[in-house]
C-alpha cells in the first residue's frame, strides 16, 4: 500500500477495508464514499477514506453524544 500522501487505488482501499473490490465499486456507485476518476481509475486519499469511515460510525452509533460548546 502507499503512504498516506499518496493516492490509493480500489485494490489498496479493499486491503485497508477488508472488502472487495466490488463493494468498493458499489459504495463510488451510490455516492457513498469519497474518490476521485482520473481516466479510468478510481482513486482514493486515505484521509478521506478515514474521515468518511468516521461518520459512518458516528451515524451508526446510538451511544453517540456530540459535545455541546
Amino acid at each position: 500500500m502507499n503512504s498516506d500522501e499518496s493516492l490509493w487505488k480500489v485494490e489498496d482501499v479493499g486491503k485497508y477495508l477488508n472488502v472487495s473490490k466490488d463493494t468498493i465499486y458499489r459504495w463510488i456507485e451510490t455516492k457513498q464514499m469519497p474518490a476521485v476518476r482520473i481516466g479510468k481509475k478510481w482513486l482514493f486519499r486515505k484521509e478521506e477514506v478515514d474521515t468518511w469511515l468516521d461518520s459512518i460510525q458516528k451515524r451508526r452509533s446510538p451511544l453517540h453524544i456530540e459535545e455541546q460548546p
